[in-house]
């Protein structure tokens, strides 16, 4: 086997030698037979003579031409529905959606596009100058935003992507209309609570149910007893036993009216005006007590006596009545544009400015010697027109302030000297 071996090795040279001299002769043959080709050199120039672009210069070119997709203007359409809205973050980049939908106008014209995300999807439009991009309900989560990249081809190969925020995906125009039944839907369900249902759609419309069962019930209810009354009350009108029995009727209520109430209605009838006699009888009775006391003279007051004259001097009264005026009602005076008011008698009087009062002209020096004193002649002749005159519904109210001076006084005097030592007057 050695030797076989050994023999193949020393004739392989043998057999490749005369091989390889042929192969180098006829190539050399067909490179000699074949015509000369002269070598030309690249034209640089144009057919005008000027120098052409070199293969990079071309390139640098075509990358700074521009593209339909770096030209395209976005603008986002607008609705009259409050809840489609389009807000731009960036122009013609990025943009915040909310609605089910958002339409956008190009200002070039647009091939295709598409987004990659499933929960939406975008369609061409107007001939490829608007892009509509529908949402799923779930294609943004509630109280949330999701990002959706819209994709935009033209027809120069070019392409733009755009940043879409979504929101608010689940609201429809029937969910907006729904917003203003709301409170009727709460409404309901809380009448449906109520009466032992549930708030479930199913549970409503059973309760719906219940209440038209007991409507129509009810309804059909009362028509049949309408209808009933009228029946029975037009065969008692074409009755003449009825007439008969309806007037003997009426003639008995008459007659227990007229047994138990026959006195009462007799005074009625024959004393029509005795509630306005009264009134008159009572306004004529209050004038002549007026007039009268008006006519007393104030010296007949026990408790002003002599010191009348002093009324009389200070302020012009003659008469217990004018007095008791004076403090109930004030004093008027009469000027060019009417009556004027001088003071509001004794609620006009306080402890603290008794001496520089309306009571000053009659408690000056040689006259009344003290106001406490003055008050007590008020006073009297207060309760002289109440207990004389019965015009206490005048006077009751001066009194009753007059008093309470002439109380507060006294606290003041037993605070200076002591109890049981009172000065100024009586009271």
């Amino acid at each position: 086997m050695k030797r076989l071996l050994l023999v193949l090795v020393v004739l392989l040279p043998l057999v490749a030698g005369p091989a390889t001299a042929a192969a180098q002769p006829a190539a050399q043959s067909a490179t000699l037979d074949a015509p000369a080709q002269p070598l030309q050199a690249e034209n640089t120039t144009n057919e005008s003579g000027t120098p052409a672009a070199t293969p990079t210069e071309q390139e640098a070119e075509t990358e700074t031409d521009p593209t339909t997709a770096s030209q395209v203007r976005i603008t986002p359409v607008t609705f009259e529905q409050d809840f489609l809205d389009v807000t731009v973050n960036a122009s013609d980049s990025s943009y915040q959606t909310s609605g089910p939908f958002a339409v956008f106008s190009l200002s070039e014209r647009v091939e295709a596009a598409r987004i990659t995300q499933s929960p939406a999807q975008a369609e061409v439009l107007a001939g490829g100058r608007q892009v509509r991009v529908n949402y799923d309900e779930d294609a943004a989560p509630t109280g949330g935003e999701s990002l959706y990249t819209l994709e935009l081809f033209f027809a120069d190969g070019s392409s733009r992507t755009i940043d879409l925020y979504a929101q608010k995906t689940g609201v429809s125009v029937a969910a907006s209309d729904l917003e203003e039944y709301q409170p009727v839907i709460n409404e309901l369900i809380d009448l449906a609570e109520e009466h032992d249902y549930g708030s479930s759609p199913e549970e409503l419309e059973s309760y719906l149910e219940w209440v038209n069962d007991r409507a129509d019930l009810i309804e059909g209810f009362l028509t049949q007893k309408a209808l009933q009354l009228l029946a029975t009350a037009y065969s008692a009108v074409t009755n003449w036993l009825f007439w008969i029995i309806a007037l003997v009727g009426i003639g008995l209520i008459a007659k227990w009216i007229q047994r138990r109430y026959g006195g009462f209605l007799e005074a009625l009838q024959n004393d029509v005006g005795r509630a306005e006699r009264q009134r008159r009888e009572l306004r004529l009775d209050y004038e002549e007590s007026k007039q009268t006391a008006d006519e007393v003279p104030l010296e007949d007051v026990p408790a002003v006596g002599a010191n009348a004259i002093y009324w009389r001097d200070g302020h012009g009264v003659r008469s217990a009545g004018q007095l008791a005026r004076l403090a109930a009602h004030g004093a008027h005076r009469q000027t060019e544009d009417g009556l004027e008011k001088v003071h509001d008698g004794a609620a006009d009087l306080d402890v603290d400015n008794l001496g520089d009062s309306w009571l000053e002209p009659v408690t000056r020096e040689d006259r009344i010697p003290t106001a406490k004193q003055a008050l007590g002649e008020i006073k009297a002749t207060l309760e002289f027109m109440e207990t004389e005159h019965n015009l206490g519904h005048l006077y009751r109210d001066a009194r009753d302030d007059i008093a309470r001076l002439i109380e507060q006084l006294n606290e003041d005097e037993k605070m200076l000297y002591g109890p049981g030592n009172h000065h100024g007057g009586d009271d």
